[in-house]
Protein backbone atom coordinates (compact mmCIF):
# COMPACT_ATOMS: atom_id res chain seq x y z
CA UNK A 1 0.00 0.00 0.00
CA UNK A 2 1.77 3.47 -0.79
CA UNK A 3 1.72 6.41 1.95
CA UNK A 4 -0.94 8.77 1.63
CA UNK A 5 1.26 12.41 0.83
CA UNK A 6 1.93 14.63 3.95
CA UNK A 7 -0.69 17.16 4.97
CA UNK A 8 0.21 20.30 4.94
CA UNK A 9 3.53 20.01 2.76
CA UNK A 10 3.66 21.15 -0.70
CA UNK A 11 6.26 19.53 -3.14
CA UNK A 12 9.93 20.77 -2.97
CA UNK A 13 9.61 22.58 -6.62
CA UNK A 14 7.38 24.93 -4.54
CA UNK A 15 9.69 26.30 -2.56
CA UNK A 16 12.37 26.58 -5.79
CA UNK A 17 9.88 28.28 -8.12
CA UNK A 18 8.95 31.20 -5.40
CA UNK A 19 12.83 31.45 -4.13
CA UNK A 20 13.40 31.64 -7.86
CA UNK A 21 10.46 34.28 -8.33
CA UNK A 22 11.32 36.04 -5.57
CA UNK A 23 15.02 36.58 -6.64
CA UNK A 24 14.09 37.98 -9.80
CA UNK A 25 11.49 40.65 -8.49
CA UNK A 26 14.37 41.48 -6.11
CA UNK A 27 16.89 42.49 -8.96
CA UNK A 28 14.78 44.93 -10.45
CA UNK A 29 15.58 47.15 -7.18
CA UNK A 30 18.67 45.92 -5.49
CA UNK A 31 21.29 44.18 -7.03
CA UNK A 32 23.85 43.40 -4.49
CA UNK A 33 23.11 43.18 -0.86
CA UNK A 34 25.55 45.24 1.24
CA UNK A 35 27.70 46.23 -1.77
CA UNK A 36 27.67 48.91 -3.57
CA UNK A 37 26.87 48.48 -7.59
CA UNK A 38 29.35 50.47 -8.76
CA UNK A 39 32.55 52.62 -7.91
CA UNK A 40 33.44 54.26 -11.84
CA UNK A 41 31.08 54.76 -15.00
CA UNK A 42 33.01 51.45 -16.39
CA UNK A 43 31.91 49.25 -13.76
CA UNK A 44 27.86 49.82 -15.34
CA UNK A 45 28.84 48.97 -18.83
CA UNK A 46 27.83 45.87 -18.98
CA UNK A 47 24.28 46.63 -18.50
CA UNK A 48 24.63 48.72 -22.23
CA UNK A 49 23.66 52.21 -23.29
CA UNK A 50 25.80 53.68 -21.22
CA UNK A 51 25.08 54.11 -18.09
CA UNK A 52 26.87 56.40 -15.08
CA UNK A 53 27.77 55.68 -11.59
CA UNK A 54 25.58 58.01 -8.96
CA UNK A 55 25.97 57.00 -5.72
CA UNK A 56 26.75 53.85 -6.13
CA UNK A 57 24.48 52.82 -8.81
CA UNK A 58 24.13 51.95 -11.60
CA UNK A 59 21.69 54.99 -13.85
CA UNK A 60 20.48 55.18 -17.25
CA UNK A 61 21.63 57.53 -19.16
CA UNK A 62 18.76 57.55 -21.66
CA UNK A 63 20.91 58.19 -24.80
CA UNK A 64 20.39 56.26 -28.15
CA UNK A 65 20.09 54.78 -30.24
CA UNK A 66 21.10 51.70 -29.24
CA UNK A 67 24.12 51.56 -31.63
CA UNK A 68 25.00 55.18 -31.09
CA UNK A 69 28.96 55.88 -31.18
CA UNK A 70 29.72 57.11 -27.85
CA UNK A 71 32.50 59.64 -26.17
CA UNK A 72 33.68 59.93 -23.16
CA UNK A 73 35.09 63.44 -22.46
CA UNK A 74 37.39 64.60 -23.56
CA UNK A 75 37.15 62.45 -26.36
CA UNK A 76 34.79 63.73 -29.02
CA UNK A 77 33.62 62.97 -32.66
CA UNK A 78 35.91 63.69 -35.34
CA UNK A 79 34.92 61.98 -38.20
CA UNK A 80 31.46 63.07 -40.26
CA UNK A 81 29.73 59.81 -39.20
CA UNK A 82 30.73 60.03 -35.82
CA UNK A 83 28.72 63.28 -35.02
CA UNK A 84 25.90 61.99 -37.31
CA UNK A 85 25.30 58.73 -35.05
CA UNK A 86 26.45 59.95 -31.88
CA UNK A 87 24.54 59.22 -28.56
CA UNK A 88 22.22 61.69 -27.44
CA UNK A 89 19.17 62.40 -26.00
CA UNK A 90 17.05 63.39 -28.75
CA UNK A 91 14.20 61.89 -30.02
CA UNK A 92 15.52 59.65 -33.29
CA UNK A 93 13.01 58.83 -35.55
CA UNK A 94 13.60 55.67 -38.01
CA UNK A 95 13.11 55.86 -41.80
CA UNK A 96 13.77 52.29 -43.58
CA UNK A 97 15.50 53.51 -47.17
CA UNK A 98 14.98 49.61 -47.29
CA UNK A 99 11.01 49.11 -46.80
CA UNK A 100 10.17 52.45 -48.27
CA UNK A 101 12.75 52.94 -51.85
CA UNK A 102 13.88 50.03 -52.09
CA UNK A 103 17.38 50.84 -51.23
CA UNK A 104 19.32 48.35 -49.03
CA UNK A 105 22.72 48.33 -47.71
CA UNK A 106 25.25 51.11 -47.68
CA UNK A 107 25.22 52.10 -51.13
CA UNK A 108 21.86 52.41 -53.30
CA UNK A 109 21.02 51.78 -57.22
CA UNK A 110 22.60 54.81 -58.98
CA UNK A 111 20.86 57.55 -59.52
CA UNK A 112 20.94 59.75 -63.08
CA UNK A 113 19.03 62.95 -62.83
CA UNK A 114 16.78 63.92 -65.66
CA UNK A 115 15.98 67.34 -66.62
CA UNK A 116 13.79 69.33 -63.54
CA UNK A 117 10.21 70.03 -64.45
CA UNK A 118 9.65 73.96 -65.26
CA UNK A 119 8.68 75.75 -62.67
CA UNK A 120 5.56 77.78 -62.16
CA UNK A 121 6.17 81.75 -62.88
CA UNK A 122 5.36 83.72 -59.70
CA UNK A 123 2.12 85.13 -59.57
CA UNK A 124 1.62 88.39 -60.83
CA UNK A 125 0.99 90.94 -58.49
CA UNK A 126 -0.73 93.00 -60.16
CA UNK A 127 1.39 95.44 -58.05
CA UNK A 128 0.95 99.58 -59.42
CA UNK A 129 2.76 102.70 -57.52
CA UNK A 130 1.56 103.00 -53.95
CA UNK A 131 1.64 105.97 -52.19
CA UNK A 132 4.23 105.11 -49.79
CA UNK A 133 6.50 107.13 -47.78
CA UNK A 134 10.10 107.59 -48.76
CA UNK A 135 12.59 105.23 -47.28
CA UNK A 136 15.54 108.53 -46.42
CA UNK A 137 13.49 111.43 -44.76
CA UNK A 138 15.50 113.42 -42.51
CA UNK A 139 12.58 114.81 -41.41
CA UNK A 140 11.17 111.77 -40.19
CA UNK A 141 14.01 110.70 -38.29
CA UNK A 142 15.50 109.04 -41.27
CA UNK A 143 18.52 110.53 -42.75
CA UNK A 144 21.13 108.03 -41.23
CA UNK A 145 20.03 104.67 -42.91
CA UNK A 146 21.71 101.09 -44.19
CA UNK A 147 20.25 99.73 -47.12
CA UNK A 148 20.07 95.84 -47.22
CA UNK A 149 19.10 93.55 -49.95
CA UNK A 150 18.60 90.00 -49.64
CA UNK A 151 16.93 86.50 -48.43
CA UNK A 152 13.16 86.07 -47.81
CA UNK A 153 13.86 84.62 -44.77
CA UNK A 154 15.42 88.16 -43.27
CA UNK A 155 12.26 90.19 -42.85
CA UNK A 156 11.66 88.71 -39.13
CA UNK A 157 15.59 88.75 -38.05
CA UNK A 158 15.37 92.96 -38.91
CA UNK A 159 12.47 93.17 -37.12
CA UNK A 160 14.39 92.11 -33.84
CA UNK A 161 17.70 93.82 -34.68
CA UNK A 162 16.28 97.50 -35.80
CA UNK A 163 15.14 98.37 -32.05
CA UNK A 164 18.91 97.08 -30.91
CA UNK A 165 20.83 98.93 -33.39
CA UNK A 166 18.23 101.79 -33.53
CA UNK A 167 18.93 102.12 -29.59
CA UNK A 168 22.38 101.96 -29.74
CA UNK A 169 22.59 104.95 -32.32
CA UNK A 170 23.26 102.88 -35.10
CA UNK A 171 21.39 103.71 -38.74
CA UNK A 172 17.89 102.57 -40.08
CA UNK A 173 17.68 99.51 -41.80
CA UNK A 174 15.47 99.59 -44.96
CA UNK A 175 15.78 95.99 -46.65
CA UNK A 176 14.55 94.89 -49.61
CA UNK A 177 13.46 91.67 -50.26
CA UNK A 178 15.26 89.96 -53.20
CA UNK A 179 16.82 86.12 -52.87
CA UNK A 180 20.28 85.36 -51.18
CA UNK A 181 21.87 84.73 -54.56
CA UNK A 182 20.32 88.30 -55.43
CA UNK A 183 21.92 89.66 -52.21
CA UNK A 184 25.45 88.61 -53.36
CA UNK A 185 25.27 90.31 -56.71
CA UNK A 186 23.85 93.59 -55.60
CA UNK A 187 27.51 93.86 -53.37
CA UNK A 188 29.86 91.77 -56.36
CA UNK A 189 28.26 93.89 -59.06
CA UNK A 190 27.08 97.28 -57.74
CA UNK A 191 23.54 96.39 -58.32
CA UNK A 192 21.12 99.13 -57.02
CA UNK A 193 18.14 98.25 -54.72
CA UNK A 194 15.19 99.68 -57.14
CA UNK A 195 10.89 100.06 -56.94
CA UNK A 196 9.23 97.52 -58.34
CA UNK A 197 8.26 98.60 -61.77
CA UNK A 198 4.03 98.40 -62.48
CA UNK A 199 2.60 94.70 -62.27
CA UNK A 200 6.37 93.18 -61.22
CA UNK A 201 5.99 90.51 -58.30
CA UNK A 202 9.33 92.33 -56.96
CA UNK A 203 9.04 93.14 -53.29
CA UNK A 204 9.17 96.98 -52.29
CA UNK A 205 11.71 98.11 -49.19
CA UNK A 206 10.71 98.40 -45.91
CA UNK A 207 11.91 100.55 -43.42
CA UNK A 208 12.08 98.95 -39.91
CA UNK A 209 11.36 101.37 -37.00
CA UNK A 210 12.69 101.63 -33.43
CA UNK A 211 9.63 99.16 -32.19
CA UNK A 212 10.43 96.83 -35.00
CA UNK A 213 7.86 97.94 -36.78
CA UNK A 214 7.91 97.72 -41.07
CA UNK A 215 6.56 100.47 -42.88
CA UNK A 216 6.95 100.13 -47.22
CA UNK A 217 8.69 102.80 -48.32
CA UNK A 218 10.24 103.92 -51.91
CA UNK A 219 13.48 104.45 -53.11
CA UNK A 220 13.33 106.98 -55.70
CA UNK A 221 13.33 106.89 -59.54
CA UNK A 222 17.10 106.33 -59.54
CA UNK A 223 17.14 103.78 -56.60
CA UNK A 224 20.13 103.24 -53.62
CA UNK A 225 23.43 101.49 -53.47
CA UNK A 226 23.71 98.02 -51.71
CA UNK A 227 25.09 98.76 -48.47
CA UNK A 228 24.83 94.90 -46.97
CA UNK A 229 23.77 91.96 -48.95
CA UNK A 230 22.38 89.54 -46.56
CA UNK A 231 22.42 85.84 -47.87
CA UNK A 232 21.50 82.62 -46.51
CA UNK A 233 24.52 81.00 -48.28
CA UNK A 234 27.93 81.53 -49.02
CA UNK A 235 28.93 83.87 -52.47
CA UNK A 236 30.71 80.90 -54.10
CA UNK A 237 27.21 79.16 -53.87
CA UNK A 238 25.88 81.57 -56.13
CA UNK A 239 28.86 81.03 -58.51
CA UNK A 240 31.01 84.21 -57.62
CA UNK A 241 34.95 83.87 -56.87
CA UNK A 242 35.40 85.04 -53.38
CA UNK A 243 39.35 85.15 -53.59
CA UNK A 244 39.16 88.95 -53.50
CA UNK A 245 36.56 91.34 -53.32
CA UNK A 246 33.88 92.09 -51.24
CA UNK A 247 33.82 91.16 -47.14
CA UNK A 248 31.82 88.25 -46.17
CA UNK A 249 30.85 88.44 -42.11
CA UNK A 250 29.07 85.27 -40.89
CA UNK A 251 26.63 85.37 -38.34
CA UNK A 252 24.38 83.35 -36.45
CA UNK A 253 23.33 79.83 -37.66
CA UNK A 254 20.03 78.87 -39.36
CA UNK A 255 18.68 75.71 -40.64
CA UNK A 256 16.75 74.78 -43.19
CA UNK A 257 13.67 72.17 -43.12
CA UNK A 258 11.37 69.73 -45.07
CA UNK A 259 8.23 70.16 -44.31
CA UNK A 260 4.70 69.17 -44.52
CA UNK A 261 1.35 70.10 -44.02
CA UNK A 262 0.27 69.31 -40.13
CA UNK A 263 -2.14 67.02 -41.19
CA UNK A 264 0.32 64.82 -43.35
CA UNK A 265 0.65 61.34 -41.71
CA UNK A 266 4.85 61.33 -42.50
CA UNK A 267 7.12 62.03 -39.67
CA UNK A 268 10.51 61.72 -41.19
CA UNK A 269 12.66 61.68 -44.71
CA UNK A 270 15.77 60.11 -45.41
CA UNK A 271 18.30 62.40 -48.03
CA UNK A 272 17.94 59.06 -50.30
CA UNK A 273 14.05 59.44 -50.58
CA UNK A 274 14.86 63.38 -51.07
CA UNK A 275 17.08 62.53 -53.43
CA UNK A 276 14.34 61.27 -55.56
CA UNK A 277 11.61 63.47 -54.48
CA UNK A 278 13.47 66.62 -55.91
CA UNK A 279 15.89 64.98 -57.99
CA UNK A 280 13.92 62.44 -60.01
CA UNK A 281 10.13 64.10 -59.27
CA UNK A 282 9.58 61.09 -57.26
CA UNK A 283 10.97 57.93 -59.34
CA UNK A 284 8.28 57.00 -60.98
CA UNK A 285 6.31 56.68 -57.62
CA UNK A 286 8.73 55.00 -56.31
CA UNK A 287 8.98 57.64 -53.07
CA UNK A 288 5.30 57.31 -51.96
CA UNK A 289 3.16 59.53 -50.86
CA UNK A 290 5.47 62.21 -52.95
CA UNK A 291 4.94 61.47 -56.01
CA UNK A 292 3.15 64.41 -57.33
CA UNK A 293 5.89 67.42 -58.50
CA UNK A 294 3.26 69.79 -58.57
CA UNK A 295 2.58 69.37 -54.80
CA UNK A 296 6.43 70.12 -54.38
CA UNK A 297 6.96 73.20 -52.59
CA UNK A 298 10.70 74.69 -53.44
CA UNK A 299 11.97 77.68 -54.58
CA UNK A 300 14.74 78.56 -57.14
CA UNK A 301 18.25 78.21 -57.39
CA UNK A 302 18.92 81.81 -56.31
CA UNK A 303 17.38 81.42 -52.82
CA UNK A 304 19.30 80.06 -50.25
CA UNK A 305 17.43 77.22 -48.67
CA UNK A 306 16.80 75.97 -52.27
CA UNK A 307 20.64 75.71 -52.34
CA UNK A 308 21.59 74.59 -48.73
CA UNK A 309 18.81 71.73 -49.62
CA UNK A 310 20.36 70.79 -52.85
CA UNK A 311 24.23 70.37 -52.12
CA UNK A 312 22.66 68.17 -48.89
CA UNK A 313 20.77 65.43 -50.98
CA UNK A 314 23.48 65.92 -53.89
CA UNK A 315 21.58 67.51 -56.79
CA UNK A 316 22.16 70.86 -57.95
CA UNK A 317 20.18 73.51 -57.37
CA UNK A 318 18.95 74.18 -60.47
CA UNK A 319 17.69 71.25 -60.99
CA UNK A 320 15.24 70.58 -58.13
CA UNK A 321 11.57 69.45 -59.03
CA UNK A 322 8.50 71.40 -57.75
CA UNK A 323 6.61 74.37 -57.99
CA UNK A 324 8.60 77.82 -56.96
CA UNK A 325 6.55 79.75 -54.70
CA UNK A 326 8.26 82.98 -55.03
CA UNK A 327 9.33 83.91 -51.32
CA UNK A 328 9.30 81.87 -48.19
CA UNK A 329 5.86 83.36 -46.69
CA UNK A 330 4.20 82.11 -49.84
CA UNK A 331 5.74 78.42 -49.61
CA UNK A 332 4.07 78.17 -45.87
CA UNK A 333 0.84 80.40 -47.11
CA UNK A 334 0.50 78.46 -49.81
CA UNK A 335 0.98 74.93 -47.92
CA UNK A 336 -0.86 76.10 -45.50
CA UNK A 337 -3.72 76.18 -47.77
CA UNK A 338 -3.99 72.82 -48.69
CA UNK A 339 -6.88 70.87 -48.03
CA UNK A 340 -7.18 67.12 -45.80
CA UNK A 341 -6.80 65.06 -48.85
CA UNK A 342 -3.87 66.95 -50.49
CA UNK A 343 -1.23 66.81 -47.50
CA UNK A 344 0.19 63.40 -48.14
CA UNK A 345 1.04 63.86 -51.33
CA UNK A 346 2.98 67.76 -50.84
CA UNK A 347 6.36 68.40 -49.70
CA UNK A 348 8.64 71.38 -49.39
CA UNK A 349 11.64 73.26 -47.54
CA UNK A 350 11.52 76.34 -45.66
CA UNK A 351 13.95 78.00 -43.32
CA UNK A 352 13.74 77.01 -39.48
CA UNK A 353 13.48 80.78 -39.24
CA UNK A 354 9.60 80.54 -41.16
CA UNK A 355 8.44 77.18 -40.16
CA UNK A 356 8.76 78.08 -36.21
CA UNK A 357 5.95 80.37 -36.13
CA UNK A 358 4.11 77.82 -38.23
CA UNK A 359 4.05 75.34 -36.07
CA UNK A 360 0.74 74.22 -35.73
CA UNK A 361 0.07 74.33 -39.11
CA UNK A 362 2.84 72.35 -40.79
CA UNK A 363 5.45 69.69 -39.63
CA UNK A 364 8.91 69.98 -40.19
CA UNK A 365 10.68 66.29 -40.91
CA UNK A 366 13.06 64.37 -38.67
CA UNK A 367 16.26 64.35 -41.35
CA UNK A 368 17.98 60.80 -41.50
CA UNK A 369 21.57 62.12 -43.43
CA UNK A 370 23.71 60.13 -45.51
CA UNK A 371 25.01 56.90 -43.92
CA UNK A 372 22.89 58.11 -40.76
CA UNK A 373 21.15 55.67 -38.36
CA UNK A 374 17.90 57.24 -37.91
CA UNK A 375 16.33 61.19 -38.70
CA UNK A 376 16.35 63.90 -36.42
CA UNK A 377 14.83 67.14 -35.97
CA UNK A 378 16.74 70.58 -35.78
CA UNK A 379 15.42 70.31 -32.04
CA UNK A 380 15.65 67.37 -30.13
CA UNK A 381 11.72 67.42 -29.91
CA UNK A 382 9.19 68.00 -32.17
CA UNK A 383 7.81 70.21 -29.47
CA UNK A 384 10.96 71.80 -28.28
CA UNK A 385 12.79 75.14 -29.57
CA UNK A 386 16.63 74.17 -28.32
CA UNK A 387 18.57 73.45 -31.36
CA UNK A 388 19.78 70.69 -30.20
CA UNK A 389 20.57 68.29 -32.91
CA UNK A 390 21.89 71.52 -34.49
CA UNK A 391 23.97 72.46 -31.88
CA UNK A 392 25.85 69.31 -31.68
CA UNK A 393 25.86 67.93 -35.55
CA UNK A 394 23.08 65.47 -35.37
CA UNK A 395 21.11 67.69 -37.94
CA UNK A 396 23.04 69.15 -41.04
CA UNK A 397 21.40 71.05 -42.91
CA UNK A 398 22.69 74.64 -41.15
CA UNK A 399 24.84 77.54 -41.91
CA UNK A 400 25.51 80.66 -41.10
CA UNK A 401 23.87 83.89 -42.01
CA UNK A 402 26.17 86.04 -44.06
CA UNK A 403 26.44 90.00 -44.14
CA UNK A 404 28.66 90.64 -47.46
CA UNK A 405 29.44 94.14 -47.91
CA UNK A 406 31.82 96.03 -50.42
CA UNK A 407 35.93 95.37 -49.38
CA UNK A 408 35.36 99.18 -48.33
CA UNK A 409 32.39 99.38 -46.37
CA UNK A 410 30.23 102.25 -46.08
CA UNK A 411 29.61 103.89 -42.89
CA UNK A 412 26.26 103.06 -42.63
CA UNK A 413 27.38 99.20 -42.66
CA UNK A 414 30.31 99.45 -40.35
CA UNK A 415 28.08 101.01 -37.92
CA UNK A 416 25.37 98.45 -38.31
CA UNK A 417 27.77 95.51 -38.60
CA UNK A 418 29.45 97.30 -35.08
CA UNK A 419 26.14 96.35 -33.28
CA UNK A 420 25.35 93.17 -34.84
CA UNK A 421 28.49 91.33 -35.32
CA UNK A 422 29.97 91.97 -32.20
CA UNK A 423 32.56 89.34 -31.13
CA UNK A 424 31.43 88.99 -27.65
CA UNK A 425 27.48 89.35 -27.95
CA UNK A 426 25.04 91.17 -26.05
CA UNK A 427 22.28 89.36 -23.81
CA UNK A 428 19.87 91.69 -26.38
CA UNK A 429 21.22 90.59 -29.34
CA UNK A 430 21.23 86.46 -28.06
CA UNK A 431 17.69 87.20 -27.63
CA UNK A 432 17.11 88.68 -30.55
CA UNK A 433 18.59 85.71 -32.41
CA UNK A 434 16.65 83.12 -30.40
CA UNK A 435 13.73 84.94 -30.94
CA UNK A 436 13.89 84.72 -35.15
CA UNK A 437 15.06 81.28 -34.16
CA UNK A 438 18.57 81.01 -35.19
CA UNK A 439 21.66 79.89 -32.72
CA UNK A 440 24.49 82.72 -31.88
CA UNK A 441 27.64 80.64 -32.41
CA UNK A 442 28.51 80.96 -29.10
CA UNK A 443 25.80 78.22 -28.50
CA UNK A 444 27.81 75.75 -30.91
CA UNK A 445 29.48 72.78 -30.57
CA UNK A 446 30.37 71.80 -34.08
CA UNK A 447 31.37 74.45 -36.59
CA UNK A 448 31.53 74.07 -40.38
CA UNK A 449 35.17 73.91 -42.34
CA UNK A 450 36.31 76.40 -44.79
CA UNK A 451 34.03 78.91 -47.03
CA UNK A 452 31.32 76.62 -48.15
CA UNK A 453 27.58 75.04 -47.74
CA UNK A 454 27.22 72.12 -46.04
CA UNK A 455 31.36 71.43 -45.44
CA UNK A 456 32.65 68.68 -43.02
CA UNK A 457 31.73 69.06 -39.23
CA UNK A 458 34.21 69.84 -36.63
CA UNK A 459 34.12 69.89 -33.18
CA UNK A 460 33.75 73.57 -31.65
CA UNK A 461 34.56 75.57 -28.60
CA UNK A 462 33.30 79.29 -29.41
CA UNK A 463 36.07 82.02 -27.61
CA UNK A 464 32.82 83.24 -25.83
CA UNK A 465 30.54 80.59 -24.74
CA UNK A 466 26.57 81.60 -24.20
CA UNK A 467 25.49 77.79 -24.68
CA UNK A 468 23.92 78.11 -20.79
CA UNK A 469 22.13 80.97 -21.35
CA UNK A 470 21.03 79.81 -24.85
CA UNK A 471 19.35 76.64 -23.19
CA UNK A 472 17.94 79.05 -20.09
CA UNK A 473 15.99 80.38 -23.08
CA UNK A 474 15.02 78.18 -24.62
CA UNK A 475 13.73 75.71 -22.37
CA UNK A 476 15.83 75.41 -19.35
CA UNK A 477 19.58 75.06 -18.59
CA UNK A 478 20.87 71.64 -18.16
CA UNK A 479 21.90 70.99 -14.09
CA UNK A 480 25.97 71.53 -14.75
CA UNK A 481 25.25 75.18 -15.73
CA UNK A 482 25.70 77.38 -12.63
CA UNK A 483 24.31 81.27 -12.62
CA UNK A 484 26.79 83.69 -11.87
CA UNK A 485 27.18 87.46 -11.43
CA UNK A 486 30.91 87.36 -11.84
CA UNK A 487 33.84 84.72 -12.32
CA UNK A 488 34.81 84.36 -8.85
CA UNK A 489 31.72 82.62 -8.49
CA UNK A 490 32.37 79.82 -11.39
CA UNK A 491 33.69 76.44 -10.46
CA UNK A 492 36.52 74.56 -11.85
CA UNK A 493 35.99 74.08 -15.57
CA UNK A 494 33.51 76.91 -16.09
CA UNK A 495 35.27 79.56 -14.59
CA UNK A 496 33.90 82.33 -16.96
CA UNK A 497 30.97 84.12 -16.04
CA UNK A 498 29.11 85.02 -19.18
CA UNK A 499 25.35 86.36 -19.52
CA UNK A 500 24.46 85.30 -15.98
CA UNK A 501 26.25 81.54 -16.67
CA UNK A 502 29.27 79.79 -15.97
CA UNK A 503 31.09 79.17 -19.20
CA UNK A 504 34.10 76.58 -20.47
CA UNK A 505 34.94 80.19 -22.25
Amino acid sequence: MSAPPIRGRRPRFWWIAAFLLLSSAACSFILHHGTSQCDTDTDCEKFGSHPSCQNGVCVSSGLGPAACSYFTPPAAPVQPEDFRNQCSTAACVPFDNCVRLGVCGDAGPPIVLPEAAAPTPPVDSGNTTPTYPKCVDPSAGRGNVVFISGSSTWPPLMKKLAPIVIANGGPVPVFQTTSSCGAVASIYNGTPMVDPSPGSSASYAQYFGADGTAVNCLLGSVGMPVDIGASDVYAASCGFVTDTGPTDHPGAIQAIAFVVPSTSSETAISAEAAREVFGLGGNDGGTSPWIDPTRYFVRNATAGSQQMIARAIQVSPNEVWGQDQGTATKLVSNMELLLMSQADPAIGFVSVTTYDPARGKLRALAYQDWGQDCAYLPDSTKDSMDKQNVRDGHYPIWGPIHFLTPQQPSDAAASFLQIVALPVPTTALVDAYVASSMVPTCAMGVQRAGMTDIGPLSAYTPPVSCGCYFDSTTGGAPANCVSCTSSSMCPAGRTNCNLGYCEIE
